[in-house]
């Protein structure tokens, strides 16, 4: 991964790794297949071959910025405290990489690119096909999805303990092939032009492209039971077991 580059820096890319997780500690550099969990984000990059980027790894651990300059990411700065405890936010972290890249290099990229190491099996050709998705006229930001098989007919809020309708109105819908399918974000892509980011402060600017992700890809590491997940996809046994 040429982190080296000494021209102009299209695409900024962030992966975030805070030393505070708390439902698997040290869950980002805990070891997945024989590799810290970052890694798998720092080869999906390198395997995509991107051109005029910079990839680094914003954290607030000197153990895990060793671990990121080990796995081939830029680590320029450590994140200061503000940026980094269980209430900071994404746009945080990305504004503040932000300026750091426009103190460095008195501009800021065209787009920024936020990767989770939460999602280790993403793919370089994911990484490809969002930088083709945000190359279309028009489009500010691509997000990564999967989709759930429910509509509004089948989603449910809890009122006093009972079920309430969240489309009260109309029929619930049952059968798979009579629903259209709701898309949620899978946390493994955000790719967003960098002025409608700084603009509109937010990750989903107007004109947002879904990245359809299937089931596999979409995994995201949060708890204990993602991290067995996991596991098992790379050893059969640990399921069998």
């Amino acid at each position: 991964m040429s982190n080296a580059y000494t021209g102009f820096i299209k695409t900024f890319v962030i992966v975030p790794a805070r030393s505070g997780s708390k439902g698997i500690t040290d869950k980002n550099i805990k070891l997945l297949a024989g590799k810290p969990l970052l890694a798998w984000t720092a080869e999906a990059v390198k395997q995509a071959n991107l051109h005029n980027y910079l990839a680094i790894l914003s954290t607030d651990s000197d153990a895990y910025a060793d671990i990121g300059r080990s796995v081939g990411l830029s680590v320029p700065f450590l994140r200061p405290a503000v940026c980094a405890g269980d209430t900071s936010s994404a746009l945080q972290v990305v504004e503040h990489a932000l300026a750091w890249f426009k103190d460095q290099y008195d501009y800021v990229p065209v787009q920024v690119m936020w990767l989770q190491p939460t999602s280790p099996l993403r793919s370089a050709g994911v990484i490809n096909q969002a930088m083709e998705l945000i190359a279309k006229p028009g489009v500010e930001a691509v997000v990564g999805c999967k989709e759930i098989h429910r509509d509004l007919t089948t989603l449910f809020a809890r009122n006093d303990g009972f079920l309430t309708p969240l489309a009260p109105k109309q029929a619930v819908q049952t059968r798979r092939q009579d629903v259209q399918p709701l898309l949620t974000p899978n946390g493994a892509m955000y790719l967003c032009k960098t002025a409608a980011l700084l603009e509109q402060r937010t990750f989903f600017p107007e004109q947002t492209l879904p990245l359809i992700m299937d089931d596999m890809m979409s995994l995201d590491i949060d708890t204990p039971t993602d991290w067995l997940m996991a596991e098992a996809l790379f050893h059969p046994e640990v399921a069998n077991a």
